[in-house]
């Protein structure tokens, strides 16, 4: 009886305290989409939160800017985003992270220009310790 019990609670316990997940699709893609939310309404406060420390963004144009300086340009109202419509979402899990990449119609205005089109992106998300964050944003313009 003894035996049984010792075997069986491993099982009872698994059954009771389910194990960590890794990051789902769904979750990856309602985060990609809070990223493209909170850019359009320049939520800077929302974006300090659900990027990554170690955030990098490379635009569409080819500039790479790493958290602080991407923040910091929609705070000063440097760049403004008008609009960021995600779609043709597909997602790649790889455990606690997972890979999102799809289109996005943009339009961006900074102090000089205009930047308006559709770009393809690459995104990593990651579960991490103090919740989903945003590790990279990619973007490369679409051929017309």
């Amino acid at each position: 009886m003894k035996s049984t019990l010792i075997f069986l609670l491993p099982i009872w316990l698994a059954a009771i305290c389910p194990a960590e997940t890794g990051l789902t699709e769904a979750e990856a893609t309602a985060t990609a989409r809070q990223w493209a939310g909170l850019l359009t309404n320049s939520d800077v406060n929302g974006l300090e939160t659900l990027l990554a420390t170690d955030y990098v963004h490379t635009h569409g144009t080819g500039k790479v800017e790493s958290k602080q300086p991407f923040v910091e340009a929609l705070r000063s109202g440097a760049r403004k985003y008008e609009r960021c419509d995600m779609s043709d979402l597909r997602v790649i899990p790889l455990g606690n992270t997972a890979v999102v990449y799809g289109s996005l119609d943009v339009k961006a205005v900074t102090k000089s220009k205009t930047i308006e089109g559709t770009n393809r992106f690459t995104m990593v998300i990651a579960k991490t310790n103090q919740g989903i964050k945003v590790v990279s944003y990619q973007a490369t313009p679409s051929e017309k």
